[in-house]
């Protein structure tokens, strides 16, 4: 009896973070779960084995995501083409956005991840705004796209990023590259592959200047590793716009 009332007040305990996270009341606690599982703890501990982890449900919450914030700039930004309205997508669903906004929302402290990640802070920030998209992609499961549409305009966009501060900040390291090659008279070219990681599959990515390899990344995204690629091409170059 004292073990199952233990477990009730946990659950209760978790569904209370949840609500205050989400503004909704978790109706499925085990896909929330599944959210904030790091794929490390499957082999840092064994009760752990077999467990699913939160990338399926990052790549989902990534998806509604885009849709979302892409529908959101379309609707706020009449006037403005396809070009601003896809570099400003890009600058609020950017790792470092998704980062920030896990951190302002204690994210990581609730996630079950391996202790020894958490002394690395880039690591840390990048494994936070991952769980940020997964969670985005429980709450789509759980209550539909219309209250995950709520919980992103709302919860994150609104409170805590600045839209028109936005449009003043560089985000698109990759739109910094290829400016800087324009200008410099340079061609950028981008080689792909994956490379096998368990039962999921990495992407490769690398860009190179004139032929020349500056930067590799690998993500589950092919995206993310792309514009995280761009980014390590402009710090190696000492690009800045």
């Amino acid at each position: 009896m004292a073990l199952r009332l233990f477990q009730s007040s946990e659950s209760q305990r978790f569904s209370n973070q949840i609500f205050r996270l989400t503004g909704l009341k978790p109706r499925r606690r085990a896909i929330y779960r599944e959210a904030l599982r790091h794929s490390s703890v499957n082999s840092a501990d064994k009760s752990y084995q077999g467990t699913p982890d939160n990338e399926r449900l990052e790549f989902l919450g990534d998806a509604i995501l885009d849709a979302v914030v892409a529908e959101m700039l379309f609707m706020r930004y009449p006037a403005k083409q396809e070009g601003f309205l896809t570099e400003m997508r890009m600058r609020v669903v950017n790792r470092e956005q998704m980062g920030y906004l896990a951190n302002r929302l204690g994210l990581i402290q609730m996630m079950d991840i391996k202790p020894e990640l958490l002394k690395h802070a880039s690591a840390v920030h990048s494994i936070a705004g991952n769980a940020l998209e997964a969670l985005i992609g429980a709450v789509y499961l759980d209550h539909g796209y219309a209250k995950a549409r709520i919980f992103i305009t709302q919860r994150l966009i609104g409170q805590y990023l600045d839209l028109e501060k936005l449009m003043t900040t560089t985000i698109s390291f990759k739109a910094v590259l290829l400016k800087w090659a324009q200008q410099q008279k340079k061609t950028v070219s981008w080689t792909h592959n994956t490379e096998s990681h368990g039962k999921k599959d990495l992407h490769v990515v690398s860009v190179l200047i004139d032929d020349q390899e500056v930067a590799t990344n690998k993500n589950l995204s092919r995206k993310k590793a792309e514009e995280l690629c761009c980014e390590k091409a402009c710090k190696a170059l000492q690009i800045q716009d």
